[in-house]
């Protein structure tokens, strides 16, 4: 205790032992009007989209338009699928669970124009198909 009450005191007298000059030595001479005051702006709205590009441009997903041929029963996805390969055996199937359906999809494709396209030729042999929109990531393409 006696130790920290020196070193208290100690300090206060160090800190008011600084000399305090309230007078600026400023020479108007010394002042250059070629010095001028440069004010950057940043947009911070502008800033954020550059992030928000940044962020997307480094994602391993991408939106894409893909054909639905069938939600239902594992059973009846399973058939639609072989059926469809047997007929675009070329073409990649995939089959997802979403509670309570399972659900045949096929291609990837980034315009919805051409998505319409395919459409048609598989609407031939798949009544039902349709077009949705999905994320998926860039190593199923």
């Amino acid at each position: 205790m006696k130790h920290l009450l020196i070193l208290l005191i100690t300090i206060s007298f160090g800190a008011s032992a600084q000399e305090y000059n309230s007078e600026w030595d400023y020479e108007e001479e010394s002042y250059n009007e070629d010095q001028k005051a440069i004010l950057n702006f940043i947009n911070a709205e502008r800033v954020d989209d550059l992030l928000n590009k940044k962020k997307r441009g480094s994602s391993n997903k991408v939106n894409v338009f893909r054909i639905q041929l069938y939600s239902g029963n594992r059973n009846g996805s399973s058939e639609i699928k072989k059926r469809f390969k047997t007929l675009y055996p070329n073409i990649l199937v995939e089959t997802s669970y979403e509670q309570p359906y399972f659900k045949t999809k096929v291609n990837a494709i980034r315009s919805k124009i051409d998505a319409e396209k395919i459409l048609k030729i598989y609407k031939k042999h798949f009544k039902n198909a349709f077009i949705f929109q999905e994320e998926i990531e860039i190593n199923k393409l």
